[in-house]
């Protein structure tokens, strides 16, 4: 009798099924998440937690791939990108939507947050308020994070509002922010975040804002030896998918990318503030000192205001303003 080969007795579907198996089932769908941050960083961390746990709930069906260190251009690049198609998530800094969405303005008003805890507790509510804007504009919002409050850094000792009269303070190319620091009787120079150092090492600038960590990481305590813990304004992190990718994940998927993006959100605000006090502990060893304001309504009082000239400006600023101060 002519024994049949085992191959062609196995068939050639089956076959063609084990050698597919053998190769690894590919995602359903796969996304590019774009960020500024490097490895190691918290938003980093919490980018890897999101993808990981987007990967587990469906099973691999949808993978979140992570370009740190603006790999994928920089933020205003990234969202363009979104729209476009070729990126299809990215953590970004809320103010790179106000030319979409005018509405996240609201959040460069100084003051505007109590502390990390209350920034935290806003997050859902922000998310329901902004969402359908964000979507109008081709974007899907997930929800918000802190990237840190911003302090002051400076030559000189910054603890009373009368200090920074008079004084060159560098600002981020933001109205709100040109004007708040004109009301405190300072003169504000619009300066890209790449030249912050040499223009305090040269002299134009005598003071200027930014985040703990990045006092160390960039080595801004050697130029600025004074840090100022104001915590005037929070620098929020807005997770935003592409509306496009956002509208071809099933609805089962869908679930699990939001609760993955909560997840990973709430995480950020613990870990940065972990590494902003070792950040600060190491400045203080090379030499840097730490102000601690003890009375932070003398600066409120002074940059009301700001709000006054910019709260009528901001679509839906006011209701947004009173449901935030309304959370415990």
């Amino acid at each position: 009798m002519t024994m049949q080969c085992p191959i062609k007795a196995f068939g050639g579907a089956a076959i063609a099924a084990l050698l597919f198996a053998s190769q690894g089932i590919a995602a359903d769908f796969t996304g590019r998440l774009s960020l500024d941050a490097q490895e190691g960083h918290p938003k980093y961390i919490a980018a890897q937690s999101f993808a990981k746990a987007v990967s587990e709930g469906t099973n691999g069906a949808v993978e979140i791939e992570i370009f740190g260190n603006s790999l994928l251009g920089g933020e205003a690049e990234s969202a363009e990108g979104m729209r476009l198609g070729s990126i299809q998530a990215g953590i970004i800094t809320s103010s790179v939507f106000a030319s979409w969405v005018p509405d996240v303005q609201v959040l460069d008003l100084p003051f505007l947050f109590r502390n990390d805890e209350h920034a935290i507790a806003a997050n859902s509510l922000l998310t329901e308020r902004m969402g359908p804007q964000f979507e109008a504009n081709g974007f899907h919002l997930l929800g918000f994070s802190i990237n840190g409050a911003r302090q002051l850094m400076s030559k000189e000792p910054i603890v009373v509002p009368e200090d920074v009269q008079g004084k060159k303070m560098r600002v981020i190319q933001n109205p709100i922010h040109v004007a708040l620091w004109e009301q405190m009787g300072a003169n504000p120079v619009p300066i890209p975040a790449p030249e912050v150092y040499n223009a305090m090492q040269t002299g134009v600038v005598d003071y200027f804002d930014n985040t703990a960590t990045n006092y160390l990481t960039f080595k801004f305590f050697e130029v600025g030896p004074h840090y100022t813990n104001l915590s005037h304004i929070y620098a929020m992190g807005t997770w935003v998918m592409s509306k496009t990718f956002w509208d071809s994940l099933p609805a089962e998927y869908q679930a699990v990318v939001t609760k993955a993006a909560q997840d990973a959100e709430a995480s950020v605000a613990p870990m940065q503030a972990v590494m902003d006090k070792e950040a600060l502990a190491e400045t203080v060893s090379k030499g840097a000192t730490i102000h601690e304001v003890s009375d932070k309504e003398a600066w409120r009082a002074l940059m009301a205001p700001v709000w006054a000239k910019f709260t009528p400006t901001i679509p839906n600023a006011e209701a947004t303003i009173e449901a935030i101060n309304a959370l415990k």
